[in-house]
């Protein structure tokens, strides 16, 4: 098959559903040879952080001249970003010759009977695959939902578990309080496997960490704070001192400081532990990473941001940035989420950094409608627009925009691709 056979492939099996549990990624990978067993793995779970904090430890691993593999999920801009090697997204060529692999052991798979592996156990495979024949040294892992029933934790022992935020998100799957939802995360946790936590945990959150962690007799570290000295944080992006190392951050944001540490105290445990890390690798990897989609510019002039904030948590980090990068001046905001989100919340929160919202909508069976988000909105804003079409919303906030202002595109991740090509061809 080629790319478009292969994408096509994977995009018909969301008729299966998404299925929390091990059974159908261990048939598949077995059929396929069981690379990933031949893989070391920084395995990360959380709420929120994931991505930023899987991009900084593997460049940060890049930098010291090994072979690392990323795996994350969703992609923004196209799909071949979810699978890479040294920074550098999977051909589409590769791609189309690993999917013929993984389609011929489904093939197998179900004429023994067995059960049809689901879309992200496929894309899950395939990534092993990818990463065993590219010979990669380490493979930082992001896991898709959850922890303890994701795909990715067939891994068997994974040289580091690192556990990001932890929020309320998925409620439907991993439960409707931080316990219940921080005790799923923290399946990824294995037998003696060292964790790494990031700083900014609720209490909630830090009690099962600690038991789960103690359990499994896995040292547990949790970076302290107090000593840490926030240099500069605005729109350019930050500075910061943590132990005696002065680190630049490009990536915007107060809580990208927070998965910054993280990743630096995964850094230092590996450096301890058989990987020639040095303190210039960790701080030149981290001045040039960019995790996309995360309060990422993509329009210096007019100056646009996006950002996929599409919880509870995202959306406080990103009022509290907001607050930060512009002061007492007010962005305009281009606003969409799914409808099974929290948008209410998201809306009121919003109304504190915005006077002027355009409300939108996803390319998804699962969007709300503008009309719907209008009536959460009503009241709360100076001035709001509805602009069904991600282009139409772009141009108005485009002629909304004046040399004191900035237009912030922020909600579900699903939408900012197609915002970036309008910004791009309108501006």
């Amino acid at each position: 098959m080629n790319y478009e056979d292969a994408l096509s492939f994977i995009n018909k099996t969301g008729k299966f559903g998404s299925k929390l549990g091990l059974l159908n990624i261990e048939n598949l990978m077995h059929e396929l040879g069981d690379p990933q067993d031949s893989l070391n793995f920084v395995h990360i779970a959380g709420t929120n952080g994931k991505g930023s904090t899987a991009l900084f430890i593997s460049e940060i691993l890049r930098k010291s001249g090994l072979t690392v593999g990323l795996y994350t999920s969703p992609f923004i801009y196209e799909f071949n970003e979810r699978i890479k090697v040294n920074g550098e997204n999977i051909p589409d060529d590769d791609f189309a010759r690993i999917m013929d692999k993984v389609v011929l052991a489904i093939e197998k798979m179900t004429e023994k009977g067995m059960e049809h592996p689901t879309e992200f156990e496929i894309i899950t495979a395939s990534a092993f695959l990818y990463f065993y024949e590219k010979k990669c040294d380490v493979v930082v892992l992001e896991v898709g939902l959850g922890g303890r029933f994701d795909a990715t934790n067939i891994i068997k022992t994974p040289v580091l578990s690192v556990i990001t935020k932890i929020g309320i998100d998925h409620n439907e799957f991993l439960g409707n309080t931080i316990e219940k939802i921080a005790f799923e995360k923290c399946g990824i946790i294995k037998k003696g496997v060292p964790v790494i936590s990031c700083p900014e945990q609720r209490e909630g959150a830090v009690s099962v960490i600690k038991d789960i962690a103690k359990k499994n007799e896995s040292p547990l570290v949790i970076p302290k704070t107090d000593t840490l000295e926030i240099k500069k944080c605005d729109i350019s992006g930050s500075t910061f001192i943590y132990k005696d190392m002065e680190i630049t951050l490009k990536q915007i944001g107060y809580y990208q400081i927070f998965n910054a540490i993280t990743a630096i105290e995964s850094a230092l445990y590996l450096s301890q532990n058989g990987y020639a890390i040095s303190k210039e690798d960790i701080k030149d990897a981290l001045k040039t990473a960019v995790w996309q989609g995360r309060m990422e510019i993509i329009s210096d002039k007019p100056t646009v941001i996006i950002d996929g904030s599409h919880n509870a948590d995202g959306i406080d980090a990103f009022i509290k940035t907001a607050k930060e990068v512009f002061g007492t001046k007010k962005p305009i905001c281009i606003f969409s989420m799914l409808k099974d989100k929290d948008y209410d919340y998201a809306l009121s929160r919003l109304s504190e950094v915005t006077d002027t919202l355009i409300l939108t909508e996803i390319g998804s069976p699962r969007k709300e409608t503008v009309d719907n988000l209008f009536k959460k909105a009503e009241g709360r804003f100076l001035n709001i627009y509805k602009e069904a079409k991600n282009e139409d919303a772009v141009k108005l906030a485009l002629s909304l925009e004046n040399d004191t202002d900035a237009v912030v595109a922020i909600g579900s991740l699903y939408m900012l691709s197609s915002i970036k090509d309008a910004v791009l061809k309108n501006k």
